[in-house]
């Protein structure tokens, strides 16, 4: 990395709180500004996070949440669900750590750097004690953590840079002919990318680049317009409609088909195939 990181190392964050707080019978906590940072483990049930009005984030129990000091946001979870989070507000100056870990990386941890992390708060959570030495204990504990949540990612970041070997446009087109020649495969976007020789990560930012629309999406679109095709040409049964074009079964290519295009695809294969009788019948004449 370009940047300094020795503070993330050499000092120590401070934590200023430590709370398990459990809601009920609430739809959302209002929105707030900590003076503080903020590190939520959900115990039970499940969050959204809303951040400065345009940013969404979920978690499940298991999952882990951060908000930096200053940063104006949302906690909003279902109605009679209930909530329930272990939360650490801590004081730590270091825009290097959050500019690796944050809300969109941290869905990308490791499973076993993930169920560390876990075990490490379950431990602080059932051995707290309100005392100044198990504080400056806690404040290293998390340390800790912060530096397993850095260092997991970091190699991430690092593994995804290594694979970006072509320049968008070739990899853009590379992608397209790849999926123009197997939509009719169980595809995904993993798949793809080891194909293309690029990682993950970078192909779905390509698709956003190019289309304004995720890998699946475009992939779904690619699908739908192959088997309208179809309909439009031939007398196919919709369920080898739905296998030529990869869907994984003819009742969820309904479904799909009809959102998308207002009307099944028997129904569409019908039109169709009225407008061609009709415009044969006007050639005869």
């Amino acid at each position: 990395m370009d940047h300094d990181t020795s503070n993330i190392f050499n000092t120590a964050p401070q934590i200023r709180n430590f709370r398990v707080i459990e809601y009920s019978n609430i739809y959302s906590v209002n929105e707030h500004i900590p003076k503080e940072h903020e590190l939520l483990y959900v115990l039970d049930g499940r969050i959204t996070l809303h951040v400065e009005d345009h940013l969404v984030f979920q978690a499940m129990p298991g999952d882990f949440l951060l908000v930096e000091s200053n940063t104006r946001h949302r906690d909003e979870f279902a109605l009679l669900k209930g909530l329930r989070i272990m939360l650490l507000q801590f004081f730590w100056q270091n825009d290097d750590f959050f500019r690796i870990v944050n809300n969109r990386t941290l869905v990308n941890l490791s499973y076993d750097t993930r169920n560390e992390i876990r075990r490490r708060l379950d431990f602080l959570r059932a051995n707290w004690e309100d005392t100044p030495d198990y504080w400056h204990h806690a404040s290293i504990q998390l340390h800790g953590i912060l530096l397993l949540f850095y260092f997991d990612l970091q190699k991430n970041l690092q593994h995804a840079e290594q694979h970006i070997l072509l320049p968008l446009q070739e990899a853009m087109q590379k992608a397209k002919h790849f999926l123009d020649q197997n939509y009719a495969e169980p595809l995904s976007l993993k798949q793809t990318a080891k194909h293309i020789g690029i990682s993950p990560a970078y192909l779905s930012r390509i698709f956003h680049h190019e289309y304004g629309i995720s890998f699946s999406e475009y992939l779904t679109s690619l699908r739908l317009d192959a088997a309208r095709q179809l309909l439009q040409t031939t007398r196919l049964q919709i369920a080898e409609i739905a296998n030529r074009c990869g869907f994984s079964s003819s009742s969820y290519f309904i479904k799909v088909f009809s959102d998308h295009y207002k009307v099944t695809p028997r129904n569409y294969a019908a039109g169709t195939r009225s407008t061609g009788s009709s415009s044969d019948n006007r050639r005869k004449r």
